[in-house]
């Protein structure tokens, strides 16, 4: 492993160098070497440079995600920070070969001859880690179409020359060395019928029964897991120990991203005692207001129960809690088709309210009734007016309402004709 790409970059440097003066080619009868300078930096960079330049520039890398994934050492899954950072990273480097001479087309195709054959005698090239260790990778010339050289030229203020694409492959550089890992086990202790701790109450999630009906008169049923739940509804608190309680307090967070916490106790319906180890009951207000009076504003929420068990004081960890809007069924599930249509419901908003035809969203209008296309909200926010846009295709439509992003439970489709 390496801390520094330059150290690959000057192994290949010092290769080509080491083999300049031991080519083959200056044995050839009639052909006398030359000095040439090897350099790491880009070709329009080396080219102002005295004398025939060999030019072999890192101009891209990428990630190898492959090699990386060996490396799950135990430092990397420590919990102490991201595991990434105890992982080296894996990188494929991609050099530009190319030669330049001012007034020799020869010792340009020359200089490239012999470093090619050096980098084809040497396809593993390595060297000396900061850790003490070797490091190899592998040297392999890349196929590069004339389109894509040609567009890496254009990006350098140099015109093409004779040049070729090497990859080396893979270079790992070295990560934080991270935590030690835990000492081994040294002692072992064995219990024989040990004693049963007290079970402390714990909150799993949230469930509810969905249930509605199509406008084909079908009913549909569903378990929803987290729940979703409007102003009147029920929903099931799913939790172990909820037997051990001798005290319950309900205690609703929210709406997100605030954390604000208010008892609703008063939704625990049946009350707590007596109750089964794994199920609490709760039934929120049938009108939207100020919980635990009234059921919360449609968004975002989280329950938790507070009290004493027979192991003692317990808090149990919040679960997630969604409250919805309501939409009533009342002339459903198929309104016949109409020039506007009145929803009644709870939590409707005056801001915040979204109201959907299927797909087809509508606009909230203002102050004046609404016109095609377009959707009101009452004072109160019980009820909704809306007029299906012009030009509606024939078919059945369902009203959907959304507040704060929570949609109602489907409960109304209108027929366009």
């Amino acid at each position: 492993m390496i801390f520094d790409l330059s150290a690959v970059t000057d192994t290949l440097l010092k290769l080509v160098t080491g083999g300049w003066n031991s080519a083959p080619l200056w044995n050839t009868e009639g052909i006398q070497p030359f000095n040439i300078n090897v350099t790491g930096l880009s070709p329009d960079a080396a080219r102002p440079e005295q004398g025939a330049q060999l030019s072999l520039y890192l101009y891209h890398l990428d990630e190898n995600n492959a090699t990386e994934s060996l490396f799950w050492t135990p430092q990397s899954q420590t919990a102490g920070g991201p595991p990434l950072k105890y992982q080296p990273l894996a990188l494929d480097l991609y050099y530009l070969l190319s030669a330049y001479s001012l007034d020799s087309y020869i010792q340009e195709q020359q200089a490239m001859s012999i470093a090619m054959r050096v980098f084809h005698e040497n396809p593993i090239v390595g060297g000396v880690g900061p850790d003490g260790l070797r490091w190899e990778l592998a040297l392999s010339l890349e196929r590069r179409s004339y389109d894509e050289l040609s567009r890496l030229w254009q990006a350098t203020t140099s015109s093409l020359r004779l040049s070729a694409v090497y990859r080396a492959a893979v270079i790992l550089i070295q990560p934080e060395p991270g935590p030690a890992p835990a000492p081994p086990v040294s002692v072992v202790d064995l219990t024989v019928q040990p004693g049963v701790a007290a079970l402390v109450p714990q909150l799993l999630g949230t469930q509810r029964q969905v249930g509605y009906t199509t406008p084909g008169g079908v009913a549909v049923t569903f378990v929803q897991d987290p729940a979703t739940v409007a102003a009147g509804g029920n929903v099931l608190l799913v939790g172990t120990g909820l037997d051990t309680t001798t005290q319950e307090r309900l205690i609703l967070i929210g709406p997100s991203p605030a954390s604000t916490e208010t008892d609703v106790t008063a939704w625990l319906n049946p009350p707590p005692q007596p109750a089964p180890a794994t199920l609490r009951t709760v039934t929120l207000p049938a009108a939207t207001g100020v919980p635990p009076a009234g059921a919360p504003a449609p968004g975002r929420y989280s329950v938790r129960l507070d009290g004493t068990a027979t192991g003692g004081t317990f808090s149990t960890q919040a679960v997630p809690l969604s409250i919805a809007p309501g939409v009533s069924a009342a002339g459903g599930p198929l309104l016949p088709a109409a020039p506007s249509y009145t929803v009644t419901g709870t939590g409707f908003a005056a801001t915040g309210t979204e109201v959907l035809l299927g797909t087809i969203p509508l606009q909230q209008a203002g102050a004046a009734a609404p016109a095609a296309g377009q959707f009101s909200v009452n004072a109160a926010g019980t009820a909704l007016t809306l007029v299906p846009p012009a030009g509606l295709s024939p078919g059945n439509y369902q009203i959907r309402v959304r507040v704060a992003g929570i949609e109602a439970d489907p409960a109304l489709w209108l027929a366009a004709a």
